[in-house]
């Protein structure tokens, strides 16, 4: 029985998911620039013939990865960013990152992992310029409205450690305290 437009369009669907899925594990595992369109059509059972059928190329594949990883964040960022940050929004926006952090931790270590590669930096360019000075603006505000010295040094100190969290987590995910450093950081930069 021949399968209708919609079986097609589901079943290439279900197919695109399961390369990205498979370029994610082996990127992730081996590093994008040791991973081959071989070893990922090898990881979904497929043939380097039919990945092309879906996807041009590993940058492809990477810039789906990585770009639909960033617009995730971006939204979450510009929803919280939209009004002056308070103590709960500022809670709220760790909050979500760390969630987002646990919920896709082999997509953050490929990002991290790649994020000072030319191929990242591009993809991060685009999608990150837009939000970057309201994210100054608005985190430099809450650091002055808490009266800090200096507001945008308290924004880098806040962010160095942010990030460090963020990655500690990717290298350790099952022994890092996540939710404990969560906290000590709620602590030290909001409602202290």
């Amino acid at each position: 029985m021949p399968k209708t437009p919609k079986q097609f369009e589901d079943m290439r669907t279900e197919r695109r998911v399961s390369i990205l899925e498979a370029a994610l594990h082996v990127f992730a595992e081996e590093g994008y620039h040791s991973a081959s369109i071989s070893k990922v059509s090898k990881y979904a059972k497929i043939s380097k013939g039919l990945l092309y059928n879906y996807f041009e190329s590993k940058e492809e594949l990477l810039k789906i990865l990585i770009g639909s990883l960033i617009d995730d964040e971006i939204k979450m960022l510009n929803s919280i960013l939209e009004k002056p940050l308070t103590e709960d929004s500022f809670i709220q926006l760790i909050n979500e990152s760390v969630k987002t952090i646990k919920k896709y931790p082999k997509q953050w270590k490929l990002y991290f992992s790649m994020s000072l590669q030319d191929e990242v930096q591009e993809i991060m360019k685009d999608k990150h310029s837009p939000l970057q000075g309201l994210f100054a603006e608005r985190f430099i505000q809450f650091f002055k409205d808490k009266s800090h010295e200096n507001p945008l040094q308290q924004m880098q100190y806040f962010m160095t450690f942010f990030t460090g969290m963020k990655n500690s987590y990717i290298m350790q995910p099952k022994t890092y305290p996540i939710e404990e450093m969560k906290q000590l950081m709620i602590k030290q930069f909001i409602t202290s």
